[in-house]
């Protein structure tokens, strides 16, 4: 077993000049260039973070996004960029603990009303630009670029896309030899919740027109895990499915039960990946109820005693709905499992519901470098109501 080793927490503001970076968050796909018109949404937030609390930011969002997209055709992601402004208190906050830069992961939460009713639980993650921080402290501003989902709408209309919230994650504050500064006892990166204080929430309105095929909104995701080297973690799935209500039955299936991680070398850590057997939800029946299948996971423990918390495993969530469903799906946010658990993906309540949906998910899971050397098991408990 490898030497247990503590890192504490910095005492300091915590950089919490992450609080407003967020960008890309959310959108439509566009239909073409020429239809596409700028757009931009000016959003005020309350973060808390590391030991500093709370601390406002403001976020600019622009992009260009199509007046009008054509039934039944499904178009490609567009760039959305996100200019956010972050305090003098915060670069201050960092530069106490010799923080010279930031960056990190956000995921906005996005509805996008259709004619056919709200998408509602539409997750957007954003790469949040290395960005220095400035000395003497002085405010600053970050920016930020994602790519919204491609979506297909079945039924002209109109429609409006609108930000919801943001919840920031992986956030990393280096020094300057690049090391991560911690300000979470034992993590070199922290994750932060943030509360929209200002009233406007839309982005953008757009107009569905008359097109030729129609298929159901989609929202791939595909995981590109990276293998490490070393011990190996098991896990062993098992799945609860509670009775539905209607005439007909919603009911879930998976390919398989076991899922194998890649391994992580002791004494090093690092990520353990792997890919969750996929799932497929069968709503059969009619009416207007949605679906909701969410998870939580035990912690992973090894024969010998080892243990790594369940809060150290993350996925990144997929859904997409067969051909001729009535019902979109959207995929549960990226991010901890935990014991408490999260969700996977999601159907709304709408005026016609019911079909197929394949889920799929990436997994990674947080190995400590002081782990100690052994096969690692848990159980992820999947749950559809």
């Amino acid at each position: 077993m490898s030497t247990h080793r503590k890192r504490a927490a910095r005492p300091v503001l915590a950089a919490l000049a992450t609080g407003g970076l967020f960008a890309g968050m959310l959108g439509l796909a566009t239909a073409s260039p020429a239809a596409a018109d700028p757009v931009k949404l000016v959003q005020k937030y309350d973060c808390v973070f590391p030991l500093i609390n709370n601390d406002p930011i403001t976020a600019t969002i622009t992009a260009d996004i199509p007046t009008s997209i054509e039934a039944g055709k499904p178009s490609p992601a567009f760039e959305v960029n996100t200019d956010t402004v972050v305090s003098a208190r915060a670069a201050q906050g960092m530069g106490l603990v010799g923080g010279k830069s930031i960056e990190g992961q956000a995921t906005a939460d996005v509805t996008v009303f259709t004619p056919d009713g709200p998408l509602t639980g539409v997750k957007v993650e954003n790469a949040v630009a290395k960005t220095a921080v400035p000395s003497p402290p002085a405010e600053f501003h970050v920016p930020a670029k994602g790519k919204a989902p491609s979506l297909t709408f079945n039924t002209p209309g109109s429609g409006r896309i609108e930000v919801n919230s943001i919840r920031l994650h992986h956030m990393t504050v280096r020094d300057a030899n690049g090391k991560p500064i911690q300000l979470v006892s034992g993590q070199d990166t922290f994750d932060v919740e943030c509360k929209l204080t200002s009233s406007d929430k839309v982005l953008a309105a757009f107009t569905v027109t008359k097109g030729g095929n129609t298929t159901d909104p989609t929202n791939p995701d595909p995981v590109n895990p990276k293998p490490p080297t070393g011990s190996s973690a098991d896990q062993n799935l098992t799945a609860t499915v509670k009775p539905g209500s209607g005439t007909g039955s919603l009911s879930m299936s998976q390919a398989g039960q076991d899922v194998a991680l890649s391994a992580v070398e002791q004494g090093k850590g690092g990520t353990s990946s792997g890919k969750l057997q996929t799932v497929t939800v069968s709503d059969q029946r009619g009416g207007t109820k949605g679906w909701s299948l969410t998870g939580k996971v035990t912690d992973f423990t090894a024969t010998g005693g080892g243990k790594i918390a369940a809060s150290k495993l993350s996925w990144k969530p997929s859904c997409t709905p067969a051909p001729g469903s009535a019902s979109n799906c959207a995929p549960g946010t990226a991010g901890p499992v935990g014991t408490t658990g999260a969700t996977l993906a999601s159907a709304p309540d709408g005026a016609a519901t019911g079909g197929k949906f394949t889920v799929d998910g990436g997994l990674d899971l947080s190995v400590p470098a002081d782990a100690a050397a052994g096969d690692y098991k848990a159980v992820l408990t999947l749950t559809l109501t």
